[in-house]
């Protein structure tokens, strides 16, 4: 497999990082996610400005100068698809520290860049198939304080932080956990971003601390678009009991049905409002939707 690096494709094995990096030692590096999709149009990135405009402020937000534009980085994502012959796939993309460093702030401040194209067959998941929904749970660990770190930055080690509460719901014989915030208001899951259902409402945490997720970002435009009765709100962790639906929305399952949180069952799973908004987001995807033009950059 070919990757994009600093301007060039090598292969996979080639891309290397001293692990007495900044970015691996002090969990500085910045990334993003991203689906690559194919329709009766052709290949597309999926929401590859959005992406690229999180990248960016991620990049601000801890003080990492990005070596490259957005062009280049978007010339290097299509011909890395393009040599790994990827239609339907993820893209991860890297900025990172490459060079060895002890210091709590880098004396050397070249910045890498890494591009991977996958595709789904190679990762040995079928985008096809609908996820089974998921047994969740609220964990224990509270998600990270907007007063102590970035949380709107996709930065690798803010993911600490998810990986305790997945590693706890994982070991509980659950599927996905629940981050809550230090407020108490249900904040996100380990990588996904959450909504409820309550009769023909749809509500979703504030960005007040979760990660601004491209799919959440897709979702809240298509129910604009389509006239949903929606709203952005705290919603503290001991209400859930009075939704009837809840879902995640990801990268990687877009939209997955949530069966149940804790004791708390939602059934049927996926519900009609979950299933609608499903509906929607396939036919986006398919090129079938008004706002498909929005966010498919095909190539």
């Amino acid at each position: 497999m070919q990757c994009w690096l600093n301007g060039r494709l090598c292969n996979i094995h080639e891309a290397h990082v001293s692990l007495l990096s900044h970015s691996f030692g002090r969990g500085t590096a910045i990334f993003e996610v991203m689906e690559i999709v194919t329709n009766n149009k052709g290949t597309a990135l999926l929401a590859i400005h959005q992406h690229l405009e999180r990248f960016t402020n991620s990049a601000h937000a801890i003080y990492l100068n990005l070596p490259y534009s957005n062009e280049e980085i978007v010339s290097g994502i299509m011909s890395c698809a393009k040599t790994n012959n990827v239609t339907n796939g993820l893209v991860k993309f890297f900025a990172y520290y490459d060079d060895m460093e002890l210091s709590i702030i880098p004396h050397n401040t070249n910045i890498s860049c890494a591009i991977f194209c996958m595709d789904y067959q190679k990762l040995s998941l079928n985008s096809e198939e609908p996820s089974k929904p998921s047994r969740a749970c609220i964990s224990s660990y509270k998600k990270l304080d907007a007063s102590t770190v970035p949380v709107h930055a996709k930065v690798a080690g803010n993911y600490v932080n998810g990986y305790l509460a997945q590693m706890e719901a994982t070991k509980k014989g659950f599927n996905d956990a629940i981050l809550v915030d230090t407020e108490g208001n249900i904040a996100e899951a380990a990588t996904a971003n959450i909504f409820f259902v309550m009769g023909d409402s749809i509500h979703t945490p504030t960005l007040q601390s979760i990660m601004p997720g491209i799919t959440r970002m897709i979702i809240l435009d298509m129910l604009r678009y389509e006239k949903f009765n929606y709203k952005e709100c705290d919603i503290p962790a001991r209400d859930i009991k009075q939704y009837s639906e809840a879902f995640f929305s990801g990268s990687i399952d877009n939209i997955l049905p949530i069966a149940s949180i804790d004791d708390i069952a939602f059934t049927p799973a996926p519900g009609t409002m979950t299933a609608q908004i499903q509906q929607l987001l396939t036919t986006l995807l398919n090129n079938n939707h008004a706002l498909s033009q929005k966010y498919l950059h095909y190539f």
